[in-house]
């Protein structure tokens, strides 16, 4: 097979490139191959002068970019930048913004370029400054060695507030009042708190034990239950005293009171091992200062479901009486108007509870809200806890929310208010009443306990289910029976209820029905206490002849006895078929004990 010639036309404009190729070389460079070497040359050091410009660039907008007065050519940036410029950060000691706002060694890593990055692209997209930014300081920033780092301050006590003259207006006139600081703030009593951590859960559980060995399983767990509860002291108390019911001696209900108070204290506690310096440290909105102090942090630690004066709210934690005399009972402030000097020391001698004269102190609710919530969150996987919540889990939301998400106290809890009212200034006496007028528990416990307890069906003795009144499943309250305006027997106004409620809501044969369970209500009453007359006349007969009482006389008088008593205090007709349950049951139980000791 013969080879075929190669096509002139194919070749031609392969010689062509290779002449061109040819005739630039030798333009460029001769016909020396010194020439390759000197373009290489050239251009390695084209490019190391261009990458020592460009690390020169780098560094040199680093270092410009670094500088306060960079930041505060920003306009958003002008009250942070001025409050800056004046606080001791910045007048004083000379921190940047970047030795604070990036955490040691962040600074040069990708990561804080492109957050640096996003921030002026957000900025010139106009998308910046919709909203105050959340400019996080890592403590790890505070605690550098060139700052706070040797742990100088934890020891260290410092007074908050200072000297000054305050105006105070009492009884239209205006009188000046001397104001010494009373609080002084250690670290260290607020950080190391390891130690007091491990003691008080060793306390809950030699408390835990005793409560175990003392009562039913069930029963010491529905204990256990009560003292996790997040509500307010006074409903986790009664929520205690009807999980322990009648079967809680003085020293099993002291240890139910200790148990709650070291749930309380731990998870106290355990907020605080995860506090950080920005939780209380935070920017000065009114400009005086970078940093201040953000005071209503301790309220809300110190206050949120806490009794007046006691626990975490006790006064003397963190003020010391004041040394000074103050006027009181002088409507001018001053001792010459019928006035005299009061000593806080001879108070504080006394024992005289500062609840007499400073109830007020505590103003507003740091209640958490599930709208709150839901301002973050809008997963029910994230909210479906939150109507069971225990001390466990609130302990779980603060060490996530603040550890984890940086969140403020301000933005889950409502902020509380801790200072005095004028009793004597217009407007202000209302505030000094309020907190309690609010609290009719504290004059009143247990007010109306019964009436509730029968509408729930619960209280009673003997009968193990719930039995919620139909009215109260129907969701009627106390208002829609309690409608005639009436007299106490001290002549004070009361609404009282009438047959005339039920013919409202129903028909008129109501109100022959309202009377006929009233009677029968009377009746089944005066049997059961007759009942309970008799049995108690033949164990005292039987106790004077020596005679053996049988266990379940004993029982048959306490069940009678709850029952009765829950039923003349709370007045049956709140619960009919409740009421004829209990007084039914007690009656026949009365005679079967009777009968009992009629054998013995």
């Amino acid at each position: 097979m013969s080879q075929s010639s190669p096509n002139p036309q194919d070749s031609r404009p392969r010689h062509l490139e290779e002449v061109a190729i040819g005739v630039a070389s030798r333009i460029l460079f001769g016909n020396s191959k010194r020439g390759w070497r000197r373009v290489a040359r050239g251009l390695t050091i084209t490019s190391l002068l261009l990458v020592v410009f460009s690390a020169a660039s780098f560094i040199g907008a680093d270092q410009y970019c670094s500088r306060p007065d960079f930041c505060g050519t920003c306009h958003i940036m002008d009250p942070y930048y001025k409050s800056w410029s004046q606080d001791v950060h910045g007048a004083k000691v000379g921190a940047r913004c970047v030795d604070c706002h990036y955490a040691p060694g962040e600074r040069m890593t990708f990561h804080a370029k492109f957050k640096g990055l996003s921030q002026v692209a957000s900025y010139f997209s106009g998308r910046y400054g919709t909203a105050r930014p959340r400019a996080h300081v890592n403590d790890s920033s505070c605690l550098t060695s060139r700052c706070h780092g040797a742990g100088d301050f934890l020891n260290k006590t410092f007074v908050i507030g200072e000297e000054r003259m305050e105006p105070r207006v009492i009884g239209n006139v205006t009188t000046q009042v001397e104001r010494t600081p009373t609080v002084h703030y250690n670290h260290g009593k607020h950080l190391k708190v390891d130690g007091r951590v491990a003691e008080v859960r060793s306390d809950i559980e030699k408390v835990e034990a005793r409560l175990k060995a003392a009562l039913p399983r069930e029963l010491f767990e529905n204990v256990r239950a009560a003292s996790e509860s997040t509500l307010p002291v006074d409903e986790q108390k009664a929520i205690m005293q009807k999980a322990l019911g009648s079967a809680g001696t003085d020293s099993i209900r002291a240890d139910a009171n200790e148990l709650m108070r070291g749930q309380h204290s731990l998870t106290r506690l355990l907020q605080l091992s995860g506090l950080n310096c920005a939780g209380c440290h935070t920017y000065d909105g009114s400009g005086k200062h970078h940093l201040t102090v953000y005071k209503e942090a301790c309220f809300t630690c110190h206050f949120t479901n806490q009794e007046f004066n006691t626990g975490t709210g006790e006064c003397l934690k963190c003020h010391e009486p004041p040394v000074r005399q103050v006027a009181v009972h002088s409507p001018a402030g001053t001792p010459d108007m019928d006035g005299i000097m009061m000593d806080h020391c001879d108070i504080v001698a006394r024992r005289i509870d500062c609840a007499s004269c400073h109830r007020d102190l505590v103003q507003g609710s740091s209640a958490v809200t599930l709208e709150q919530c839901t301002h973050c969150h809008d997963q029910d996987k994230f909210l479906g806890e939150f109507s069971t919540r225990t001390a466990t889990t609130v302990q779980m939301y603060h060490r996530v929310h603040e550890d984890g998400d940086r969140a403020r106290c301000s933005d889950c809890h409502g902020v509380l208010q801790h200072r005095l009212a004028d009793p004597m200034h217009v407007g202000s006496s209302a505030s000094l009443l309020r907190p309690v007028v609010n609290d009719c528990q504290h004059c009143h416990p247990k007010h109306h306990l019964e009436q509730v307890d029968l509408l729930l069906g619960i209280g009673g003795a003997g009968v193990a289910r719930a039995m919620p009144s139909a009215m109260f499943e129907s969701r009627i309250n106390c208002q829609a029976c309690h409608t005639k305006v009436a007299v106490d027997n001290k002549g004070d106004e009361l609404e009282k209820a009438t047959q005339v409620s039920c013919v409202a809501c129903h028909s008129s044969d109501y109100e022959k029905l309202f009377q006929q369970w009233r009677a029968e209500i009377q009746s089944e009453l005066r049997e059961a206490e007759a009942a309970l007359a008799r049995v108690h006349q033949q164990r005292d007969k039987l106790q004077k002849e020596g005679r053996a009482i049988p266990s379940c006389v004993q029982e048959a008088v306490d069940n009678a006895e709850q029952n009765i008593r829950l039923i003349s205090s709370g007045n049956g007709v709140h619960n009919r078929k409740y009421t004829v349950l209990l007084l039914d049951m007690s009656t026949r139980q009365l005679d079967d004990a009777l009968m009992e000791m009629a054998v013995k």
